[in-house]
């Protein structure tokens, strides 16, 4: 299909997109924890405003990737170690305050109020767009994801490039939107201990990835340890 401005078929390109973006989204990570504990501890909206915050850090490496944004790539290579610290600090503090948050009491006015939900769903996006981006692995995800589909020279071409970066959004936010409702199907199975662990279990996931990336940081042969383990 030739249509003007597009050097490749946009069908084909916007779905190619949306699998990718779906696929990277899909493995379980600190980001899923935290959309399944919000989900079923606050609600759909809280759950799917974290899923949106996700979805845009995955948006923002498929545009690197996309555009071919070899800066950011090299930024990114040569600063890992400190992405990689940062992103394992927010993540054990996060952690940590998770597995020790006690579930919100019914009828408590301050989460009624219209102010404190604008606050707190701005908060749901940005703290699951912040792990997204802190993690410099998505983007080397999303650039042999393209590479192995042949749309590493996408970005020569503004609306395929763009096209591109929206479809990958998009298929990244079916996956938590997926996420999402399974989480909120669940949410009358879980009573007040059962919220209680929820938090303990999530939390304890998002310290252990924390501490995984703080834990990679040390100048150990990593290289032969996964060899030796099988990896």
């Amino acid at each position: 299909m030739n249509i003007p401005g597009f050097a490749f078929n946009p069908i084909a390109l916007a779905i190619e997109g949306a699998i990718i973006g779906f696929m990277i989204a899909v493995p379980v990570g600190p980001a899923a924890a935290l959309c399944i504990r919000r989900s079923i501890t606050v609600g759909a909206v809280a759950g799917y405003m974290t899923g949106i915050g996700a979805a845009l850090g995955d948006a923002v490496f498929g545009a690197v990737a996309a555009f071919g944004l070899s800066f950011v790539q090299q930024f990114i290579a040569e600063r890992e170690a400190w992405l990689l610290g940062a992103g394992g600090v927010v993540l054990v503090v996060m952690g940590w305050t998770t597995m020790r948050h006690r579930p919100r009491t019914v009828g408590d006015p301050v989460a009624d109020d219209l102010e404190h939900r604008i606050a707190t769903h701005f908060h749901y996006a940005s703290s699951s767009f912040f792990i997204t981006v802190f993690n410099p692995l998505t983007v080397m995800a999303f650039g042999a994801a393209f590479a192995g589909r042949n749309l590493a020279g996408v970005g020569a071409s503004l609306p395929d490039a763009a096209l591109l970066v929206a479809s990958v959004f998009c298929g990244a936010l079916a996956w938590w939107t997926v996420l999402c409702m399974a989480a909120v199907a669940l949410r009358a199975r879980f009573t007040g201990t059962g919220l209680l662990w929820l938090n303990r279990c999530s939390g304890a996931v998002i310290l252990a990835f924390g501490l995984a990336a703080l834990i990679s940081l040390l100048p150990l042969p990593w290289k032969e340890i996964g060899r030796a383990l099988g990896f």
